[in-house]
């Protein structure tokens, strides 16, 4: 063999190498493409109505109730109000939403649905017998002790309602008999209001807010939890 020849040989490549770097190549760009494609998937977010703050049963929407929020959902999505329709304005709250809260399809009915049925109910209360700060859209369950004669044994207190929304507060009104009373109004769901009045009229009510991580828990089994992770929401 000559010189020229022997050294010939000695250059050329091995074919598998070839193989290899064809293998490592077609893996290369597959990488690239999956991750590409898991990138974009994580940037894709839907905008959402979100409550401003606490809504309440029988509460008619309001464009200031309202914000819009990005949310990125793997689950679950249609079953929030879409931003990328008109907002619900006008709409009936039918379930306690918590602030900050998606406001889920299954809260909000046209108006004079059915199921959006509750009334405001003005409840006095005695000072002492209702949490201090109590405002716009905290939950409470309320206790009726009853009334008995002088002397006689005070039974334990019934619960009559359980985490109904608190609309407003109000000042004091004067009573002759007990003093002065404060009046709050309370969404109460349309066949529990005789129950209401009557607990009114039987005895002394309480007011027990409901914990804030209560309200969470109830606000979640209301309706289904997205599977979301959040992003910044506009206002």
């Amino acid at each position: 063999m000559s010189e020229g020849a022997r050294r010939a040989s000695r250059l050329e490549l091995p074919r598998w190498l070839d193989v290899r770097m064809v293998l490592g190549a077609v893996l290369v760009l597959t990488s690239v493409v999956v991750g590409a494609r898991v990138l974009a998937s994580a940037d894709h977010f839907s905008e959402v109505y979100v409550a401003r703050h606490a809504l309440v049963p029988g509460e008619h929407l309001g464009a200031a109730d309202l914000r819009i929020g990005q949310v990125r959902f793997n689950g679950e999505g249609a079953s929030y109000v879409a931003a990328a329709g008109p907002a619900p304005v006008g709409y009936v709250v039918t379930r306690y939403v918590a602030s900050g809260e998606l406001v889920p399809l299954s809260s909000l009915e046209p108006v004079g649905s059915t199921t959006a049925d509750s009334r405001d109910v003005t409840v006095p209360v005695a000072p002492g017998h209702l949490p201090d700060g109590l405002g716009h859209g905290d939950l409470v369950d309320v206790y009726v002790t009853p009334k008995v004669a002088v002397g006689a044994r005070v039974p334990l207190p019934t619960r009559v309602l359980a985490a109904v929304a608190v609309d407003s507060e109000g000042g004091g009104a004067q009573s002759l008999a007990a003093g002065s009373t404060v009046a709050v109004v309370l969404v109460v769901p349309g066949g529990a209001v005789a129950t209401m009045v009557h607990a009114v009229e039987a005895g002394t009510i309480d007011l027990v807010r409901v914990p804030a991580s209560l309200v969470v828990d109830l606000a979640r089994t209301s309706s289904p939890a997205p599977t979301a992770a959040a992003s910044s929401a506009t206002p």
